[in-house]
C-alpha cells in the first residue's frame, strides 16, 4: 500500500511541474513576427559605365547618404537603360531602373521611400523619374522625391563656393576654369547660364561654363576665354561622373572634343577628370536635399486651414521674381494669396506655364492691383493658390522684353499657426 501511495505521489507531482511549466510560458516564447521593414532612400542616377568614376561619385554619394541616415537603407537605380545593360553583358553587374526599384520596393514590403536624385537639373531625366515613381505612390504610407542638384538660387551660389574651393591651384592668373555641362532642349537648360552668372557674381571672373549639346556652346567659350586674356585652360566636368562625355568629348584626342579645339585655338588645356559627385562639398548637398525632403510637410489644402488672413513666405525659383510680401486668405474652401513684388517690372501673371499663358486668353490673367501713389515702385498681384507647400507653374510677363517666363512658386504654411491648421 506505501508503494503504490509512494507511486502516486511522485505521478502527482509530474503533473504539477509540467502544468507550471505550461502555465509559465511566456508570450516571447512564440515565433516572433517579422521586423517592421526599415525605411528606403533610393539615389536615383543617370548611370555611367566607368567603373572608378562610379565608385568615386555615385558610389560616394551614396556612402554620404548612407552614413548621414542609418536608418535608412540605401538602394541604387539608374535612369539610363542603355548603360544597365552595358554593365550587365560587360560586367555581369545587375542594376535596377527607377520601375524595377519600384517594384522591388513594393514585392519587399517597404512603406516609407524617400527618392534622391543625383541628376544636375530638372529636367527630362528628371521629369521622367518623377513620373515613373508616382505611378507607385498608392503602395507606400509615405513616398518622398527629392530634388536635384542645382533647383534654388541657393544652390548655384554653393556650388559655385563649392566648385571654386575645389579648383582653387587652378584659379591663378592668365588661367581659364572651364566647365562642360551636358546641356539640353528642356527649358531647364537654363540652369547653365545661372550657373554662369554664380560664378561671375560670386567674383570668378575667370569661370565659364558651356555645354556639350546645346547653349553655351564650345565655340561661344573659346570667345569668352580669348576675351579674357587667359593663355591656358583647365577643363572640367558639370556632371556628377566623369563618363563617356568628360573621356571623350572633353578630354579626348579626336578632333571635335573640347581639349583639341582649345588647344587649336592657342591655349595650354589641362583636362581634370573629376565628377562633380566626388566634392565632398557636392555630396553634403545632396545630404541636404534628401533632409530637406524627409522633413518636408506635404501639400496642404484650403479645407485643411482655418478660415482667416495669414502673413505667409514664398519661395520663387528667379531671384528676377521676388516677392517680399505676402498675405493668404483662406475663405470657403479657397484660397487667394495677395504678392508684393521688389520691383515693377511685370504687368500680368498667369497660373501656369509661360507656354500655356501664350495661348490663353486675358480674362485668364492676373492683372498688377496696385492702386496706391507708389505704383511705378511694385508691383501687387492676387493670384489663386491650389495647395500649400507644393510647386506650382507661374508665367510672368515682362513688360521691357514683352515676354513670358516661367517661374515656380512654392507657398509655405510655416509661418500658420498649429493652431490653424486641421491636418490628419
Amino acid at each position: 500500500m506505501k508503494r503504490i501511495t509512494k507511486i502516486f505521489s511522485l505521478v502527482l507531482a509530474l503533473l504539477m511541474l509540467l502544468s507550471m511549466a505550461a502555465c509559465g510560458k511566456k508570450d516571447t516564447d512564440k515565433p516572433k513576427e517579422p521586423d517592421e521593414k526599415k525605411p528606403v532612400l533610393l539615389v536615383v542616377s543617370f548611370g555611367t559605365s566607368y567603373n572608378e568614376s562610379r565608385q568615386q561619385t555615385i558610389g560616394a554619394v551614396e556612402s554620404a547618404l548612407q552614413k548621414a541616415y542609418p536608418d535608412y537603407e540605401v538602394r541604387r537605380a539608374f535612369t539610363s537603360q542603355i548603360i544597365i545593360d552595358k554593365l550587365k553583358e560587360r560586367d555581369g553587374e545587375e542594376t535596377d531602373n527607377v520601375t524595377e526599384a519600384m517594384k522591388r520596393l513594393v514585392a519587399d514590403g517597404v512603406k516609407d521611400v524617400v527618392v534622391q536624385p543625383t541628376h544636375v537639373m530638372p529636367g527630362f531625366e528628371y521629369d521622367d523619374m518623377v513620373k515613373e515613381v508616382s505611378a507607385y505612390e498608392q503602395f507606400f504610407n509615405t513616398l518622398k522625391i527629392g530634388k536635384p542638384l542645382l533647383t534654388s538660387e541657393e544652390d548655384f551660389k554653393t556650388l559655385a563656393d563649392v566648385l571654386a574651393k575645389e579648383t582653387a591651384d587652378y584659379n591663378t592668373d592668365g588661367t581659364a576654369v572651364v566647365w562642360m555641362g551636358h546641356g539640353t532642349e528642356h527649358k531647364a537648360n537654363t540652369t547653365y547660364a545661372t550657373m554662369q552668372k554664380a560664378f561671375t557674381d560670386a567674383g570668378y571672373s575667370n569661370y565659364f561654363v558651356g555645354t556639350v549639346e546645346a547653349t553655351p556652346t564650345l565655340e561661344d567659350l573659346i570667345g569668352l576665354v580669348k576675351e579674357s586674356g587667359a593663355k591656358k585652360v583647365v577643363l572640367l566636368p558639370l556632371m556628377i561622373v566623369a563618363g563617356d562625355h568628360a573621356n571623350n568629348d572633353m578630354a579626348g584626342d579626336e578632333e571635335d572634343s573640347w581639349k583639341t579645339q582649345f588647344e587649336k585655338a592657342g591655349f595650354e588645356v589641362t583636362p581634370v577628370l573629376h565628377g562633380l559627385g566626388q566634392y565632398p562639398g557636392v555630396q553634403e548637398m545632396i545630404v541636404k536635399h534628401a533632409d530637406e525632403t524627409m522633413h518636408a510637410v506635404g501639400p496642404i489644402s484650403a479645407d485643411q486651414i482655418a478660415n482667416g488672413q495669414y502673413n505667409i513666405q514664398v519661395e520663387s525659383s528667379s531671384s528676377m521674381f521676388n516677392i517680399t510680401d505676402c498675405v493668404l486668405t483662406v475663405e470657403n474652401g479657397k484660397m487667394t494669396a495677395r504678392m508684393t513684388m521688389s520691383g515693377h517690372g511685370y504687368g500680368k501673371l498667369f497660373m501656369g506655364t509661360a507656354e500655356e499663358a501664350a495661348k490663353a486668353s486675358e480674362d485668364a490673367f492676373c492683372m498688377d492691383v496696385q492702386s496706391t501713389s507708389d505704383a511705378d515702385d511694385f508691383n501687387v498681384f492676387e493670384v489663386p493658390v491650389t495647395a500649400l507647400n507644393t510647386e506650382i507653374n507661374c508665367a510672368a510677363w515682362s513688360i521691357n522684353k514683352e515676354q513670358w517666363y516661367d517661374r515656380v512658386l512654392v507657398f509655405s504654411s510655416a509661418d500658420i499657426p498649429a493652431e490653424s491648421l486641421h491636418l490628419k
